[in-house]
């Protein structure tokens, strides 16, 4: 946790001569995720200062992320015994270039650091009754840009060109594996799917480029995405080890007209993603599709 306080001191002291010349705004923020198997919430507090006139905004946002799902258990909590959780320190600076009349045109740049803990189980013995457990710390740094341009008129077309770098040292638990369970009393012998092996890191370096585009008419918009992931050897600090991989994806949002739920956004894309260089569990070429629904957002947040 050291590292957050060092962050937030050198992003908030710069802040004290700005505060006396800017709107301030203070707001929460929350953003839940879930899926089949697991659920995640992130929520804190969203700090922007405003200079209206100059077109600058500057926004800090300190959040924790936690799990909420207890798959064992079928229960959502959170309290003092929680293992795994996650803070993230993200700063946004926002230019906004917009005058009375022409060209609309907005640059913003994103830092963000993460740094969490999670707990693994496992059963180096096969033996479900004999469990270990590791403790690991994992944490990632990420810088973005998004831009936005359009023609100053109704109707125009509007471009949102995105560009991520992302390192992640992110450990993660092994796979489970089928085990044979010692015959019982009847002479009956069971398999059960454990995980025999303890957690592993790989270091990934993820540059990211996306072109969002809404044609200025309808209720659609499109954004061709290219990711380059460059995955380090297990155990490695750095992520440039024996392992790449390409992944194409061509995302069509939907944008839909809900009266009570503004900002609702549905996209579908099929993706492609190939190995260029080493090898991994997959297949050379992997290929499918993926569907979102997201609620309060908006054109411009995507990667």
């Amino acid at each position: 946790m050291r590292q957050i306080y060092f962050c937030s001191v050198l992003l908030l002291c710069p802040l004290v001569t700005l505060a006396q010349e800017a709107k301030f705004k203070l707001a929460p923020y929350v953003n839940a995720t879930t899926s089949i198997k697991e659920g995640l919430i992130e929520a804190g507090p969203e700090m922007s200062w405003e200079k209206v006139e100059q077109g600058k905004t500057f926004t800090i946002r300190p959040v924790i992320r936690m799990p909420l799902t207890n798959e064992a258990e079928n229960v959502l909590q959170i309290d003092r015994f929680t293992s795994t959780w996650k803070s993230v320190l993200a700063a946004q600076f926002t230019k906004d270039n917009t005058q009375a009349s022409g060209n609309i045109s907005r640059h913003s740049f994103t830092g963000q650091f993460e740094y969490g803990h999670a707990k693994f189980t496992y059963f180096p013995s096969g033996n479900a009754a004999v469990e270990a457990s590791n403790g690991e710390d994992s944490y990632a740094f990420e810088i973005k840009y998004t831009g936005f341009f359009t023609k100053g008129q109704s109707g125009a077309a509007q471009y949102s060109p995105q560009f991520r770098l992302r390192y992640a040292y992110d450990w993660q638990a092994s796979s489970e594996v089928s085990v044979l369970n010692a015959a019982n009393t009847g002479g009956f012998v069971t398999v059960s799917d454990l995980i025999v092996d303890p957690p592993s890191v790989q270091p990934i370096f993820s540059p990211a480029f996306s072109l969002q585009i809404y044609p200025g008419k309808g209720n659609f918009s499109y954004s061709p995405t290219v990711y380059y992931d460059f995955t380090g050897n297990i155990g490695d600090n750095g992520p440039f080890g024996d392992l790449n991989r390409l992944r194409l994806e061509t995302w069509i949002f939907f944008y839909p007209s809900v009266t009570d739920s503004p900002n609702v956004k549905i996209g579908i894309s099929p993706f492609l993603s190939i190995r260029t260089k080493g090898m991994d569990s997959f297949n050379r070429a992997e290929y499918g599709g993926m569907i979102t629904l997201k609620f309060g957002t908006s054109f411009l947040q995507f990667l």
